[in-house]
């Protein structure tokens, strides 16, 4: 199976992108933007999102987190001439998208398929079956996607459990990252 993309941003546009800590990691160390401007922790309300969000447990509620949106609704990295700034470090989610892996009950990848958001057309993605990217170094990045999630899980459940729970600058000083003072 390969998908190439149609580079018509779509997914950019339209999509809430749950990120990890280290998605952020990468992003913070390749652009120099602090994680609390990198980022935002949404609710329920603020999302199109089933219970299968990894939700963060606030003073405020639960959460989830996601890369930061312009006004319009683009992600922070779409540049002007619809090319994403922050390529080289961007999240594991846009590595592998269009595409979507599914896991078994053993958390092992069970299937590749076209993204759920794609075949319910939700998104109007130009995706085109073609040469795209190989199906060994798909699967390099999908297995690194699913190791970095589950570590990220691993710290929300830590945070979660925690008797006294505080904002958005707290949660990301606890996965260890310097915050703005603005």
């Amino acid at each position: 199976m390969k998908s190439e993309c149609g580079q018509c941003t779509a997914c950019c546009r339209e999509l809430f992108l749950e990120v990890t800590d280290a998605d952020i990691l990468r992003l913070a160390e390749h652009t120099g933007i602090p994680a609390d401007k990198l980022v935002k922790l949404y609710s329920r309300d603020d999302i199109d999102c089933d219970e299968e969000s990894d939700w963060v447990y606030l003073s405020y509620g639960k959460r989830a987190l996601g890369l930061n949106k312009r006004r319009n609704g683009d992600c922070i990295f779409l540049s002007s001439s619809n090319t994403c700034s922050a390529y080289e470090a961007r999240p594991m989610t846009c590595r592998i998208f269009p595409l979507s892996v599914v896991y078994d009950d053993d958390d092992k990848i069970a299937d590749v398929e076209i993204s759920d958001v794609i075949l319910d057309k939700s998104v109007p993605c130009k995706h085109r079956c073609a040469r795209g990217t190989s199906f060994r170094t798909f699967m390099t990045r999908a297995k690194k996607a699913q190791r970095e999630n589950d570590r990220y899980i691993e710290k929300i459940d830590s945070w979660n459990t925690r008797k006294t729970k505080g904002n958005k600058n707290d949660f990301l000083a606890f996965l260890g990252f310097r915050v703005s003072n603005t």
